[in-house]
């Protein structure tokens, strides 16, 4: 009989008994990230830690070895760089999410970025993909009065948008999914897409749980929902 109970207690044991997983989440996808997991936490049990920052910053982690079992980042260029990287070959890549850019401020006129009396905020152009995204459409000829403006960069996307939101600045080139509503949406071929792709550092039964359940068409919905569109 005592046998019996133990092989139930092995089948019925909860998932939580697998390893945690650590992910490095670019700052702009933190907040959907947490917010379509906690499902995954309440089913499962597995523990789910984020470090977040701009895509550049983590990729160098990384490289440096800092140990992440998943990546999620803002662009495909650093995933890529992850994965000629010594270690890192047989390492899986896919794309999650395409994002796209919106001017917060400016009265919902794209025009207001030619007046360089409106001060801007956008992502650290050498280490946030969006913010290369910003530099792309502020580099256009109807854009060129407006370069003498203040203009704040912040670490991520996600402070270039506390820099707009706290009032620091009049205007922000942010992600949409950090400013669904108010914000004017920036035509896509203003600049280069914006694929955010994932890179599976390690993997084991915890990961392989967490990716099935990403890949899921409901988690898919809600990453739509969430102010993003679907991978090309």
């Amino acid at each position: 009989m005592r046998a019996i109970i133990f092989l139930y207690l092995l089948v019925a044991a909860p998932v939580w008994a697998g390893e945690p997983i650590r992910i490095a989440v670019a700052a702009n996808f933190k907040p959907t990230l947490q917010k379509i997991t906690e499902p995954f936490l309440a089913n499962s049990g597995i523990v789910v830690t984020y470090s977040s920052a701009s895509s550049g910053a983590l990729t160098t982690q990384i490289i440096n070895g800092a140990p992440y079992d998943i990546f999620f980042a803002a662009d495909s260029e650093t995933t890529k760089t992850i994965l000629a990287a010594p270690g890192h070959e047989q390492d899986q890549i896919f794309c999650y999410a395409r994002g796209s850019l919106v001017l917060a401020g400016g009265n919902g006129k794209l025009s207001a970025l030619a007046n360089p009396n409106l001060s801007l905020a956008i992502a650290n152009p050498a280490t946030a993909p969006y913010g290369r995204a910003a530099r792309e459409v502020l580099a256009r000829p109807e854009f060129s009065a407006g370069e003498g403006r203040k203009l704040v960069r912040g670490n991520s996307a996600a402070q270039a948008y506390q820099f707009w939101e706290g009032g620091s600045v009049k205007m922000a080139l942010l992600p949409r999914a950090l400013v669904l509503t108010g914000a004017t949406p920036i035509p896509s071929d203003w600049h280069d897409p914006l694929d955010q792709h994932a890179i599976v550092l390690r993997q084991n039964a915890s990961v392989d749980a967490y990716l099935h359940w990403l890949r899921s068409d409901a988690v898919r919905a809600q990453i739509i929902a969430a102010g993003y569109d679907p991978c090309p």
